[in-house]
């Protein structure tokens, strides 16, 4: 931005700062990392120490690349931060996402209906409260809003914008592969497009530059695929594992379809949730072209993943962006003053500290009082075995990622039972617990089998806190018990 630009839009500026100063005071919640960021932050510090893109040394498919490497830049910038130093690049990220939100609507619907849409955004109580975890649905947010933005730029403005879109769906895809989501996002989008637009529209979607847009996108995946393609002979083995995800995870669990309409109040909170309807009304009745492509993409993806048996809402968390500007939009056309006046500038700062306030009811709780399961148990078990092993030292445990995140020491996998007793001749430690739903079964009969002597002989050390339960077992102790 030229210096013009940035004083036109200098109201965003205190927003940031203020998202910021909500932000960071929760980064270190939850009290320690959890299996997916304990993944992410174990890739990070691999690379960092040029042991590759792994976890414990065992090649990673599963995860793409930017928040890995993001978090690698935050450790080497921090390398005393700890789990803090994990969580950092997802505030910036919160942060960028704003930007993007209120840059995609100020040159359309102006700074106000902007600063509107970023604040609901920024205010929204799920996007506060998974702005301090190390997952990849904040900078995600970052890059499928930035997709369907210049998509709608090329389709209206410049077809230029096309490529821009394919560079930002891929970094998307880098992100989580449910980006391939964007495929039919893209799709409705220029359907309502053609039903909504004129002779120009049509123009561009015809143009050299939507033609070639494709090409700019396979530019920026091509490095990944070929890294898939040379570590697990198949470019897309990250995509195809993940597309199973969903349809393996808690089988038994069936969720109703209407189960993320139901926690929209949650995630947007029930003010943003009701000018948000407002603001889908005004759509539909007013035909206001902006905030009708934006209902469009967040119902094509709650309707896409309310489709899946295992629902939680941070799967749907991409709808947000768009919910929000439907939010401002609505208020600025249908309450706000037309013009800049010294009761709508009263009115808005009423309306971002209303909003505040309402999500900082909502949002702190969870901070303050969620923690991540097995916690500070888990905590205490990795600190006793990081304390009595060296940096040779071998740990079995079913929680790998968290295991190798907290003790910096190599780590496999509880194998099957009847491989178990191999394993244990190379090893020093076995961690069971009782609330990890991937440890093996015969993990939880094994936290039966040593008696009150053989913790005080210190073979066996239990560690716990509410109903979390971690057992460490000397490896040459079980192996002689089996």
């Amino acid at each position: 931005m030229t210096l013009r630009r940035v004083r036109r839009h200098w109201p965003l500026l205190p927003l940031l700062a203020l998202c910021a100063l909500l932000y960071a005071g929760g980064l270190d919640a939850y009290g320690m990392l959890g299996w997916d960021e304990s993944e992410y932050a174990s890739i990070g510090r691999s690379v960092l120490r040029g042991d590759g893109f792994a976890i414990s040394g065992k090649p990673n498919g599963l995860r793409p690349p930017v928040l890995p490497l993001s978090i690698a830049a935050s450790i080497w910038l921090n390398p005393a931060g700890g789990d803090v130093a994990v969580r950092l690049p997802n505030l910036l990220f919160s942060l960028l996402a704003l930007v993007v939100v209120y840059v995609w609507i100020s040159d359309e619907c102006g700074r106000i209906a902007a600063l509107l849409a970023a604040a609901c955004l920024g205010m929204a109580p799920w996007f506060w409260c998974a702005t301090p975890l190390a997952l990849a649905e904040i900078p995600f947010i970052v890059f499928f809003t930035g997709a369907v933005a210049f998509l709608y730029a090329g389709l209206y403005r410049d077809a230029g914008w096309f490529a821009w879109s394919a560079v930002a769906a891929a970094l998307a895809l880098l992100t989580r592969y449910t980006a391939l989501l964007f495929a039919p996002v893209a799709v409705a989008t220029i359907g309502l497009a053609l039903v909504l637009g004129d002779g120009e529209v049509r123009r561009r979607l015809t143009s050299r530059q939507f033609v070639d847009a494709p090409l700019w996108g396979a530019a920026v995946l091509a490095p990944w695929l070929l890294r898939e393609h040379i570590t697990f002979g198949n470019a897309l083995a990250g995509v195809a594992r993940s597309a199973t995800q969903l349809q393996v995870y808690a089988p038994a669990l069936h969720m109703p379809w209407y189960f993320y309409f139901v926690q929209l109040p949650q995630m947007l909170s029930p003010p943003i949730l009701a000018v948000t309807l407002v603001g889908v009304a005004w759509a539909i009745i007013g035909r206001e072209r902006l905030a009708l492509h934006c209902v469009l993409v967040a119902a094509v993806v709650l309707l896409w993943f309310s489709c899946y048996r295992y629902k939680e809402p941070r799967l749907v968390s991409s709808a947000l962006p768009f919910l929000a500007v439907v939010a401002a939009i609505g208020l600025r056309r249908s309450v706000l003053p037309r013009r800049p006046t010294p009761l709508l500038t009263a009115i808005l700062v009423a309306l971002v500290a209303l909003m505040t306030a309402g999500s900082f009811r909502m949002a702190r709780p969870m901070l303050d009082l969620s923690v991540t399961v097995g916690y500070p148990a888990f905590i205490d078990a990795m600190r006793f075995i990081e304390a009595r092993t060296g940096p040779d030292a071998v740990i079995v445990s079913a929680s790998v990622p968290q295991t190798f995140w907290y003790t910096q020491r190599r780590t496999v996998d509880l194998p099957p039972r009847a491989q178990l007793a191999a394993v244990l001749r190379d090893v020093d430690w076995v961690v069971l617990t009782n609330f990890d739903g991937g440890q093996r079964p015969y993990g939880v009969e094994l936290m039966n089998l040593p008696t009150s002597a053989d913790e005080a002989a210190g073979d066996a050390v239990r560690f716990a806190s509410g109903g979390a339960h971690v057992l460490l077992l000397r490896a040459g102790w079980l192996k002689s018990h089996l």
